[in-house]
């Protein structure tokens, strides 16, 4: 797929082309030509409105978020997971296995590669599937909350969790469009706490 900007994808190009100013295609041009791996971070602003807009909840605040395949995600995120070294996560670990106990999370938010190849070029790894990583996710978050995840994909709804909503999102015109689809781990029931037959 040709590069969806004028700049015609060249690095040179790229770095003066007013659309691309401030990211960071110079450092990825060589392994990513197109700029698929800009079409891979969240949009600008995109956490910020996810919290704003409630999308995982009522009370839940970016620092109850816990980011899986986090990738360079800003530093001021508090709970971080990838599997690289590289990109100075709080927690280096695989999202299919994450190193927390049973429901302990608010919310929890997965921006995995979105295809064998992205996955093999860019980060010299194999892709996780989504649902491995959704079914992980669901034992980490608590009753009542939500899972986030963006993918080019709607995934099934993972085990005791249901779909709430799924959103497109993009970075702008002439790029790809993902779905952000959430969804909501069931409540379990309250101990000691049974309806009276009507």
């Amino acid at each position: 797929m040709p590069s969806p900007c004028s700049c015609n994808g060249t690095t040179e190009a790229r770095l003066r082309c007013l659309r691309h100013r401030g990211r960071t295609f110079d450092v990825l041009a060589s392994d990513d030509p197109d700029g698929f791996a800009i079409f891979g971070r969240y949009p600008k602003g995109f956490l910020a409105h996810v919290v704003k807009s409630q999308y995982l909840g009522r009370n839940v605040t970016r620092e109850d978020i816990l980011h899986v395949c986090s990738g360079t995600l800003s530093e001021s995120e508090r709970w971080t997971v990838d599997i690289r070294a590289e990109a100075c996560p709080w927690v280096q670990a695989s999202g299919t296995a994450l190193p927390f106990r049973d429901a302990s999370f608010m919310a929890v938010m997965l921006d995995p590669p979105y295809s064998d190849e992205y996955a093999r070029n860019l980060y010299k790894l194999e892709n996780p599937r989504p649902s491995w990583l959704l079914k992980e996710a669901a034992r980490v978050v608590r009753p009542g909350g939500r899972v986030g995840i963006l993918h080019v994909a709607v995934a099934f709804a993972p085990p005791a969790c249901r779909l709430v909503k799924v959103y497109g999102i993009s970075t702008g015109v002439g790029f790809r469009i993902r779905a952000l689809t959430v969804y909501e781990k069931a409540q379990s029931d309250l101990p000691g706490f049974t309806c009276a037959p009507s």
